[in-house]
């Protein structure tokens, strides 16, 4: 026994491309017109130009600190935020991007104890006694004993 199979022919399908031709060239009624043409989609947002806190964070564990990195995190620390206020204190400790300022870094502590950053305190307290001179301890002493 022999099966022969007929397939039927598939649908063909033309484009009028003198069609489309017209409608560049000379346009009627019948061809499509700006109306429904989609708008352009919006250009995407620029990139972000400048620092971040998180890039300003990955400048400081390479210890590569730039003046914007400063500003950005002297602007956030003066906002009371809490990580800029304790990054900035590593910054000064060490002197990331300027010079070391083992007293700035001490009040920067305090502050960053007062909004909550584990082990300020503690980061405070072993500036008082490892890395401030004997005048810079009678000065945080006086400014304690005076409440400013």
């Amino acid at each position: 026994m022999c099966f022969i199979a007929i397939a039927a022919p598939a649908p063909a399908q033309f484009y009028d491309l003198d069609g489309a031709y017209h409608c560049l060239t000379k346009g009627d009624a019948s061809c499509p017109g700006e109306a429904d043409v989609p708008p352009p989609a919006p250009p995407p947002p620029p990139p972000h130009i400048g620092p971040t806190m998180d890039s300003v964070i990955a400048d400081i564990r390479v210890q590569r600190v730039t003046p914007a990195d400063m500003q950005l995190l002297e602007e956030h620390a003066g906002n009371k935020e809490p990580r800029a206020v304790e990054a900035l204190a590593w910054c000064k400790l060490y002197g990331l991007g300027a010079p070391a300022d083992p007293l700035a870094a001490y009040f920067l502590y305090g502050e960053a104890a007062r909004l909550g950053v584990p082990n300020a305190q503690a980061n405070q307290v072993a500036i008082f006694e490892t890395r401030l001179t004997q005048a810079q301890r009678q000065y945080v002493l006086m400014k304690l004993q005076t409440g400013h």
